[in-house]
This record gives structure tokens, sequence and C-alpha cells, in this order.
């Protein structure tokens, strides 16, 4: 029920959230860059996901029935995807002010767009629709989930 809840406010956020946008800037984060490749680039299906999380050092992934996880060595990087719906890039928190704008500015070069002015954000990657969130609580959560 709390994954519906989450799902449905992310959906009504989304719908509204991209009024306006912003310049691009350069994507430093290396949270943001494996955001970009575990996720945007492997979307929509998410097929590749774990294969290039290994890239990133998350060496192992589990099946936890209603998704996947995996962690680098050191935790400070997880994962977490359900193929063809979500794809998370988790991190401790990062002193990175600019964080949620390279995200936006990955997803936008993803998305062939202009940069959104803020999250949540509706937009199209790979021909399909998507919600791109950064939370920020307790550490850095990217976050693409397809709306049902």
């Amino acid at each position: 029920m709390k994954k519906f809840a989450s799902l449905v406010s992310f959906t009504l956020l989304g719908a509204c959230a991209n009024l306006g946008s912003q310049p691009p800037v350069p994507v430093t984060s290396p949270v943001v860059q494996a955001f970009r490749d575990i996720c945007l680039q492997t979307a929509p299906s998410f097929a590749e996901a774990h294969s290039v999380a290994r890239q990133h050092g998350v060496s192992e992934v589990t099946d936890m029935g209603f998704a996947t996880i995996g962690f680098n060595a050191d935790k400070s990087l997880g994962i977490q995807v359900k193929a063809g719906h979500e794809c998370v890039v988790t991190s401790e928190v990062q002193e990175d002010a600019t964080l949620t704008r390279q995200l936006l500015t990955a997803a936008a070069v993803s998305a062939g767009t202009t940069v959104p002015s803020r999250v949540p954000v509706k937009m199209m990657i790979a021909g399909q629709q998507f919600i791109l969130m950064h939370d920020r609580k307790g550490g850095e959560a990217f976050v693409m989930l397809k709306p049902e």
C-alpha cells in the first residue's frame, strides 16, 4: 500500500512539475553518472541495468521478488531495478547542491529536450513516459519510474 501511495504521489506531482527550463550543467557527480549509465541509458526495459551497474562496482544483485537490488563493496552506491517499470540509484549523502540539476541535465540529454527546472518531472525517454525524482532525505535517491 505504501508503494502504491508513493506511485500515485509521484504521478500527480510529475504531471505539473515541468514548468520552464534551465541551462544544462556538467554531469560530474559519480552517482549521477551511475544513474545516467544504469537507468537512463538502459531505459525503457532496464534489461541491461545490472550489467552496466557492474561497471560502477555493483558486483552482485539479489532478487527480492518485487525488484532486484544490489550494492557496491562499501555500500556507498546501491541500485533497485524492476524491469520495465523502475530504476533507482542510491548513495550516501553528497555535499553537492547541483545534484538535482545534474540529474535533470542527464535526463534532458537522454530525452533530447530542454533541461526541466525541477523534479519530479515527466519526460519521454526512449519513446516512453517516465517520472524522474531526486530525494535527498537520508542520502541520495535518483528515481526513474514508469507511470501506470
